[in-house]
């Protein structure tokens, strides 16, 4: 049958099956278990008194040799002897060795099952912070050091695997930059503390801080600067606040502090004006001294119980109340703040869809020759007609769509229209051509439409470009001042004017003027109210007015709103002004009918500014 078989295969395939057979690995057999502990000494004992018996057999004879007389050393009474001694040092050596190796064993088992707890738990739980290994003094290299020794290894291994939780849960809950709990953190405190308020009446309190004007310092000092004034705030929060407290980043320019306990709320106001109070001095950062603030929100347990609002969007709310109401203040949660809150959410839902509906509209307030008292232009400022509430206050409306991004096409709406209007109204005046203002919000500005929405608006109004003047703020010169620049060339080659509006209350630098081809300086209402009621306020629209003429530059004078102050910059040279002595601002229809009879409408049937 052998030889059968070689017949059906090749010399070559015999000697691979042949090489094959031989290097095959033996099937395992089956091993016994490896014994352990009790199972072990039970051994032990068989084999050490087993041994000590076959001593004391072998013992008489081997006496003889030592010279024990024959007849004593085969006698019953000294075999039995031997035997009985032979049984007792094996039955010592196994009492010894247990005592010692057990003993050794034991606190290898103790400190094994205590590991396979804190790992049994830690793995159910997720938690290994709890976690606490206690590793085994190792003074020998027998086989139970060597057991020690692997058992510290893997005591190694498991504590690398804690000290990665732990950095991962670090890195969970805290902020990278400063370090604080972040707002995961902060929420599950917050649940921990309603739920107390909930079960034991126990009072909190939340402050919402938000930093003002920190896009300007990462404009000017780049954002490691403002990384730097972060950590300086982070710092000075921490500092003025228990050790029971917990201060949290929320985001970027955002913090919060969670105070618990009786008092609470009184010690909350205590922190917050200790924060307020310590940024009133200037911060350094490197050569720099910046100035900067808190806008902080205060809200408490019991008035959020109340309302039935969380603490945390409470204090956000009063928040936004201290940053509409002047920045850098503290502002206690009113119920009265929630009505404001959802009123804006509305006004911010409808104004989305406002412009399509054509609710928006322009009034014009007239430009005037302090001198002559001859309108020159008008300024053409932005209002809301809502079918429900009326006539919208733009201070109500134009934050949130700033806020929205809606500013852009709104205000490329306004170029039209109000261009489109000045064309219209050409040689109306008896001066001549009518200049146009339109304001452009440092949002607008910056987007990357406007140059060409501002040459769309001309081209299709036929507006004269010298006739055209653009209204910006100080505070677009805290932008990137090389960008800001570039674009303002490109309008100014256009044709069209620039002013400088609400002059001296944003970031004024003499070397704006100097940079940027600036025409008209617009003296803000503010300084204007003090021009006849202080040497202080009259001696800076005084200077304000001298600077212009220094500068060849145009000045206006807004919010003029009594004859003593037109006559008080008729005084200083100051050429033009607006104001409600002139006109508040009118519908076109209106401001049509001042141009042409010189009379001001009933103020009755005038809309508020």
């Amino acid at each position: 049958m052998v030889e059968s078989l070689k017949s059906h295969w090749s010399p070559a395939d015999l000697a691979r099956m042949t090489t094959y057979a031989a290097t095959a690995e033996p099937r395992p057999r089956h091993r016994r278990g490896f014994r352990l502990t009790s199972r072990v000494f039970w051994d032990m004992a068989i084999y050490m008194v087993g041994l000590g018996l076959a001593v004391g057999v072998i013992f008489p004879p081997f006496a003889i040799l030592l010279g024990v007389p024959e007849t004593i050393a085969q006698r019953p009474i000294f075999r039995s002897a031997c035997l009985l001694a032979g049984f007792l040092v094996g039955a010592m050596n196994y009492a010894l060795c247990r005592g010692v190796v057990g003993g050794r064993m034991e606190v290898l088992g103790g400190h094994l099952r205590a590991a396979t707890s804190s790992i049994t738990s830690a793995t159910r739980t997720g938690d290994w912070s709890e976690a606490v290994f206690e590793r085994i003094h190792v003074d020998s290299n027998d086989q139970i050091g060597e057991a020690g020794r692997a058992f510290n290894s893997l005591l190694g291994a498991v504590e690398g695997r804690k000290d990665l939780e732990e950095r991962l849960r670090f890195q969970a809950f805290h902020d990278m930059l400063t370090g604080l709990p972040n707002r995961a953190f902060f929420i599950e405190k917050l649940a921990e503390a309603d739920v107390l308020h909930q079960e034991s009446g126990t009072p909190s309190a939340v402050l919402f801080l938000d930093v003002d004007n920190l896009k300007a310092v990462n404009d000017n000092l780049g954002h490691e600067g403002g990384d730097t004034l972060i950590k300086l705030l982070s710092e000075r929060m921490v500092t003025s606040v228990r050790d029971t407290d917990t201060v949290a980043r929320l985001s970027g320019d955002e913090f919060a502090i969670l105070l618990m306990g009786p008092g609470s709320e009184h010690q909350a106001e205590r922190v917050a004006h200790r924060i307020i109070e310590s940024l009133r001095t200037p911060t350094r950062i490197g050569e720099h001294l910046v100035r900067t603030g808190f806008s902080i929100g205060l809200a408490t347990s019991g008035t959020c119980s109340a309302s039935g609002i969380g603490m945390l969007r409470a204090a956000d709310m009063a928040m936004y109340a201290a940053k509409s109401g002047g920045k850098g203040r503290l502002e206690v949660f009113q119920p009265s703040h929630h009505t404001a809150h959802l009123q804006r959410d509305a006004v911010r839902a409808e104004l989305s869809g406002a412009l399509d509906a054509e609710q928006l509209e322009l009034h014009y307030q007239p430009i005037v020759d302090v001198s002559s008292q001859q309108i020159v232009g008008f300024e053409a400022l932005l209002r809301w007609r809502h079918p429900e509430r009326g006539l919208i206050s733009p201070l109500e409306f134009i934050p949130l769509a700033e806020e929205t991004g809606l500013i852009v096409p709104i205000g490329r709406w306004v170029l039209q229209e109000a261009t489109r209007q000045a064309a219209a109204w050409q040689n109306r005046s008896p001066l001549g051509r009518l200049r146009m203002s339109v304001n452009v919000s440092v949002r607008q500005f910056q987007h990357p439409d406007l140059v060409g929405d501002v040459a769309d608006a001309l081209r299709e109004s036929g507006l004269d470009p010298s006739l055209l003047t653009v209204e910006i703020t100080e505070s677009l010169f805290a932008q990137d001042t090389e960008a800001t620049l570039h674009k303002i060339n490109l309008l100014k080659n256009m044709g069209i004017r620039l002013a400088l509006d609400d002059f001296g209350t944003g970031y004024s630098s003499l070397s704006y003027l100097r940079r940027f081809p600036i025409d008209i300086l617009k003296i803000d209402k503010s300084f204007i109210d003090g021009v006849t009621t202080s040497p202080e306020g009259h001696a800076v629209v005084a200077a304000i007015t001298q600077l212009g003429q220094t500068l060849r530059l145009e000045v206006v004078a807004e919010g003029l709103e009594t004859g003593e102050q037109v006559e008080a910059m008729r005084t200083l040279n100051c050429p033009f002004g607006q104001g409600y002595h002139f006109s508040r601002p009118l519908a076109a229809g209106d401001a049509v009918k001042l141009l042409l009879t010189g009379q001001k409408p009933d103020s009755s049937m005038l809309v508020p500014a």
